[in-house]
């Protein structure tokens, strides 16, 4: 017989499962930027016909990659730390440190999702569009900010949960 989830557990699974689901979506989108950028310079120097499109959707696309794969980054334990004094610190003190700053972290996630969340509903709001060819929504691009923002605060609450459930 197996053991019903509780509901915090769900959602850990969940918040997990869709921080990996956008980690590889992520990977997708690098791709979709390196045939982009090759196609541009294909048609550049071979054929003297350079796109309007590869250069602006591939920025794009980095802020999209940055974003949409740091909760994933996360769950791999790969975002870059300083340990310096982490190293110099016994187990319970070390423990201590690292979970007052991941409680820091969540407090800094949730004010910068808030503010882009403001920033992307702005944008829409005040129907900007980006100066160039394309002619873009801002509103578009700009939604995944507060998307990665929030479920990467999302992930470190539940990194947190993890670590407390396991003592």
């Amino acid at each position: 017989m197996t053991k019903k989830k509780t509901p915090l557990l769900w959602t850990i699974d969940l918040v997990t499962k869709t921080s990996i689901a956008l980690g590889y979506l992520s990977g997708g989108l690098v791709l979709v930027m390196m045939v982009s950028l090759g196609y541009d310079v294909v048609a550049r120097h071979l054929f003297n016909s350079p796109t309007i499109w590869a250069d602006e959707m591939s920025g794009y696309l980095l802020v999209a990659i940055t974003f949409l794969g740091a909760a994933y980054t996360l769950t791999k334990d790969a975002h870059v730390r300083v340990d310096t004094l982490i190293d110099r610190l016994d187990g319970k003190k070390r423990r201590g440190l690292i979970f007052v700053t991941d409680v820091i972290s969540v407090a800094f996630l949730l004010v910068y999702a808030w503010q882009v969340y403001k920033l992307a509903i702005d944008a829409y709001v005040s129907v900007k569009i980006a100066p160039t060819l394309l002619r873009t929504p801002i509103y578009i691009p700009e939604l995944v900010l507060p998307i990665g923002m929030t479920l990467l605060c999302l992930q470190l609450v539940a990194y947190l949960f993890q670590i407390n459930m396991k003592r």
